[in-house]
């Protein structure tokens, strides 16, 4: 077998009937499998470093911001700008301490364009968040050409866990999921048991469980990973309880929301916040975040009169569902949608147009160019490559529009 998959032809096969394999067990709330690309998309020249280093700034930033909001905000008007359920305060320890808020786990989502350059339109900032998983598939790729193998996120969380659990004297890991979930998203969370499983020390029991299932195994020797979401949490606050009051150590709790929310991308460019912070960090700002506003009464008539220029987002919607694209839809109906019902305020964010790669949807021999998104990962202060979405025919690319998903490496530009 290794001399036929060291064959690029037999190879080739060799990555997609893997990956064919790993899909097999994915499927999204329809019950449709994962669309995955045949092969990972080299990022030649992108300046993914810059994004590196902005991010702990950006950070920062938003520290300094937050505890200005909490001085001079009621906490029930901060919580309902950033789109934040106030039955979640009580793990939200980042209210209490915005600086000392250490972020465990994050994605950026970047938007690269055709000049090797970069834009973040959203930091996610929770355990939950999807995607890693699919850096299996350059993994694959790897093996099959003898290539030596890069981290995989899901191998940098083992890394973030292994010294907890060796400090706190745990014994366990639960990832804990929700029941509605079951079926859904990261492969049932199987893939991420095993690879902890494997990577972290022997001895160590790593078990998935539910609010309904297996849940009753945690106990104070158990490091709980929380990889259900805070809406769910809202169906079962004294479970959540339980859990954070069980366990040995939970990493996951909902401070994330608030630091995560997509208002921050229009606070960091409002004037008034910006002076409170230095002048090099509002030039990161503005050479990386694309031109945010936070929709209010003041300026809502002007970002309607441009709204050809924006992506108008809510708060704290996730998969595509709180994005309107300002092209395609009228005055009235990007009226309605504003004024009606939504937890939080919605942003307006111009809208920049991804670079185009080329890419192979699994099982097809045919290349096409399409404009691609990516999320870049850091589990517990490491970084990884990307998670990768490339565009349908929508204009917001999206796993739930159809956009087929694979993982993106970074590859040096060769000097002429």
């Amino acid at each position: 077998m290794r001399d036929d998959v060291m064959n690029p032809e037999a190879g080739s096969k060799w990555v997609e009937d893997r990956i064919r394999d790993f899909c097999e067990r994915y499927k999204d709330g329809g019950g449709e499998k994962l669309l995955p690309l045949g092969a990972a998309v080299p990022l030649t020249g992108f300046r993914l470093d810059e994004v590196r280093s902005a991010v702990p700034e950006i950070l920062r930033a938003k520290s300094v911001i937050l505890r200005h909001l909490l001085s001079t905000m009621d906490r029930a008007a901060v919580l309902q700008l950033f789109g934040v359920p106030s039955q979640l305060v009580p793990w939200m320890p980042v209210l209490d301490d915005p600086e000392g808020y250490e972020c465990p786990v994050l994605r950026v989502d970047l938007i690269p364009l055709a000049d090797g350059s970069v834009r973040i339109c959203e930091l996610n900032l929770d355990s939950s968040v999807g995607g890693p998983e699919t850096a299996e598939f350059r993994r694959y790729e790897e093996l099959a050409a003898g290539h030596p193998v890069t981290p995989t996120p899901y191998e940098h969380l083992a890394r973030q866990l292994a010294p907890i659990m060796r400090q706190k004297g745990l014994t366990k890991v639960c990832l804990l999921d929700w029941s509605t979930w079951e079926g859904y998203g990261q492969f049932d969370l199987e893939w991420m048991r095993e690879t902890l499983a494997h990577q972290l020390p022997a001895g160590l029991d790593v078990f998935v469980a539910t609010e309904k299932s297996g849940a009753e195994l945690i106990d104070e020797q158990t490091l709980v990973y929380r990889v259900f979401m805070a809406d769910d949490a809202l169906a079962d606050l004294e479970f959540v309880a339980e859990v954070f009051s069980t366990a040995g150590h939970v990493i996951g709790d909902f401070s994330g929301e608030v630091i995560g929310s997509k208002v921050w991308m229009g606070l960091l460019h409002d004037p008034e916040y910006r002076a409170l912070l230095p002048e090099s960090t509002c030039a990161v700002i503005d050479a990386l975040v694309p031109k945010t506003h936070v929709v209010a009464a003041a300026n809502i008539d002007a970002l309607i009169a441009d709204m050809s220029g924006y992506f108008f987002k809510s708060a704290a919607d996730f998969g595509g569902s709180g994005v309107i694209d300002g092209r395609t839809v009228s005055e009235a109906e990007l009226r309605d949608r504003l004024a009606g019902d939504n937890r939080g305020s919605w942003v307006a964010q111009e809208i920049i147009t991804p670079a185009e790669f080329d890419v192979r949807l699994l099982g097809s021999s045919d290349t096409m160019s399409r404009e691609c998104v990516l999320g870049l990962y850091r589990y517990g202060g490491r970084w990884s490559g990307c998670f990768l979405r490339s565009g349908s025919g929508s204009s917001v690319i999206n796993m739930s529009a159809g956009a087929a998903v694979s993982w993106a490496y970074e590859e040096p530009s060769v000097e002429a």
